[in-house]
């Protein structure tokens, strides 16, 4: 392990500032997630890449351990070092988890802020957050610390070095739980050493469709790449939609498991732009039809499940990225997406005084709105 781990494990004098809690009632609602922006490289196959690091205070019992008082106590902790952060790691608020209803908890949930594993923690836990949503903290998750960052697109360098930042800005603050020869101790034993976890969330429609995706994902795996769901770990695989990250941990420099795992990253993106050639070139006819049925069916239907709506919207991202379909944007499919989900449909509907009665009715409504919307402007934007 590199000396610039163990002079992050040395840690500094706590700050006496206090993060305060944000207020809640979804203060963020209403922008896109930074990570589900379009304008990030190689963006036709990769939505975003996240970095995070796992951390634990020295000489205290992890989450899982810890009882409910010390839980209290590393939340103020943790929440006060963030708090003292350095400027240039930009100005964060700390929004104590607890105080959340179960609907905005799931509204942070499906922003890719927290895990999903963090709606089920018990005992104090929060999230710090900047202004620009792109780096959060989660606190008491599994780890007394999962510190991250999202990109649109494929980010690697860029963003390693703003939360490599981060982590020393915090460091500096509080003492990490630190082995010289295992690294930085974690609650799960496959994140200790470095405690780098590096994700790709990837649209891959063309290895589907070709039937070539379980040959690449199987030699991903050769390589040291994991396949998740759409939400990470335990999360199912649906839109075409795989989250791709390094299996090890331990045994590499963080910037030798970036270097190999966004390697083999490239690698996977070619195989995919090949597919969707393949496509276009031998059966141009028949992916025309299933991105036009798909159009169809969200156009026209009453009644829409989310993994359907992630299928379907599959298709149209697919047909806008191989120049098929010319009748919506990248950015609209973005915004439909994260409007679909079931936290952020229901507070978008509530705010409308329309009825939840019925959440796969009210997600065919205003899907069928955002599409007729997002139609209107763009013939109006060619009459100009």
């Amino acid at each position: 392990m590199r000396s610039r781990a163990a002079d992050k494990a040395t840690g500094g004098a706590a700050a006496d500032k206090t993060a305060e809690d944000a207020p809640s009632r979804f203060r963020l609602y209403g922008r896109m997630p930074v990570w589900l922006g379009s304008g990030g490289p190689e963006n036709d196959v990769v939505l975003s890449t996240r970095i995070r690091l796992a951390r634990n205070l020295a000489e205290r019992k992890f989450p899982v351990r810890a009882s409910i008082r010390e839980k209290q106590k590393i939340y103020n902790e943790v929440a006060e070092a963030i708090g003292n952060t350095p400027k240039q790691c930009g100005k964060f608020e700390v929004i104590n988890f607890g105080r959340l209803g179960k609907l905005e908890q799931h509204f942070l949930a499906e922003e890719r802020m927290v895990s999903m594993d963090m709606l089920k923690a018990e005992g104090e836990r929060g999230v710090a957050c900047d202004e620009t949503r792109r780096f959060c903290v989660m606190i008491n998750e599994e780890d007394h610390l999962r510190i991250q960052g999202m990109y649109p697109g494929f980010h690697t360098l860029d963003l390693w070095n703003a939360i490599n930042r981060l982590d020393n800005g915090i460091g500096k603050n509080v003492k990490y739980a630190y082995n010289d020869r295992l690294g930085f101790l974690t609650s799960c034993p496959t994140n200790s050493g470095t405690g780098l976890r590096i994700s790709y969330l990837m649209h891959l429609p063309g290895l589907v469709l070709t039937k070539a995706i379980e040959p690449i994902l199987q030699g991903a795996s050769q390589l040291g790449i994991a396949t998740r769901g759409f939400f990470g770990e335990c999360s199912d695989v649906v839109g075409n939609f795989f989250q791709l990250s390094n299996q090890a941990t331990m045994g590499s420099s963080e910037e030798e498991f970036i270097e190999a795992t966004s390697g083999a990253i490239k690698e996977i993106i070619e195989h995919e732009r090949k597919a969707r050639e393949k496509l276009l070139k031998d059966a141009p006819i028949e992916l025309s039809d299933k991105i036009c049925r798909a159009c169809g069916i969200l156009y026209s239907a009453r009644l829409l499940g989310f993994t359907e709506m992630l299928n379907l919207m599959s298709a149209m991202r697919l047909g806008i990225d191989c120049g098929v379909y010319k009748e919506h944007s990248i950015e609209a499919i973005n915004k439909i997406v994260i409007l679909g989900m079931p936290a952020h449909l229901q507070i978008y509907v509530s705010g409308r005084d329309s009825s939840y009665d019925d959440p796969d009715a009210a997600r065919a409504e205003v899907i069928r709105e955002l599409l007729g919307e997002n139609r209107v402007k763009r013939k109006k934007r060619k009459g100009s």
